[in-house]
């Protein structure tokens, strides 16, 4: 039986839940490595992939662009973005600071966030041979459960805008994600730590953790 959108439906919702299914579609193919770093995606093919309009397809570029997801270059398109050392670094460095302000709140309040046990549970749940997607988009499920556990806003609002960034940046350099037990391990050391609620030691593990992945995303590919 095919599935119709309810006739309720105006043109205008038609068209947002079109270009929110497109969003997220187009999203999961960036983060399954499915386009090499630096390739463009063209509008034709793409529109032409997804059975939508080039104007769609452009207006799902724009979001995921503004996730971090893609880059726009003047004359010539949107391409998925190449990472060099100095995004590298960059991107980790404000992921630490970010992230640091949050291990902070939680030492203090002594709440360890569901989310982040439960996103640990999903890595060790890994079926063998988990695609690098799979362990990426657990990691960024423990790592926002942090963010969120801070009750902050406005820290939430800066940590989405890098966030993107972040997951693309590690599934593209996916070389450290094979064992699954040995991220198991970093992140239940850094919830032991978080449980101790001395906030010296939890900052000194989620430093050592952060140090540790801007090392390993500088190896060569």
């Amino acid at each position: 039986m095919e599935n119709h959108l309810p006739s309720s439906l105006s043109s205008e919702e038609i068209k947002s839940t079109t270009l929110e299914s497109l969003v997220l579609t187009i999203r999961q193919r960036i983060l399954n490595g499915e386009f090499e770093p630096g390739s463009f995606l063209r509008d034709i093919r793409m529109a032409e992939e997804h059975g939508v309009s080039r104007t769609t397809f452009r207006s799902a570029a724009q979001i995921l662009v503004s996730q971090g997801l893609l880059v726009q270059i003047v004359n010539r398109g949107f391409c998925v973005p190449k990472f060099g050392p100095n995004d590298i670094v960059d991107v980790t460095r404000l992921r630490g600071v970010l992230e640091g302000e949050a291990v902070r709140m939680i030492t203090y309040s002594g709440l360890i966030p569901k989310g982040a046990l439960d996103a640990i549970e999903v890595m060790r749940a890994a079926p063998a041979g988990a695609s690098s997607a799979y362990l990426s988009a657990a990691d960024r499920a423990f790592h926002r459960a942090i963010i969120d556990a801070s009750l902050s806003p406005r820290l939430q609002k800066s940590y989405s805008v890098l966030e993107g960034e972040i997951e693309l940046l590690m599934v593209q350099r996916n070389a450290f994600y094979e064992n699954s037990k040995e991220l198991v391990a970093e992140h239940e050391h850094l919830i032991r730590c978080l449980e101790t609620r001395v906030y010296d030691i939890a900052r000194d593990a989620f430093v050592e953790h952060w140090e540790d992945l801007s090392k390993k995303l500088l190896l060569p590919t």
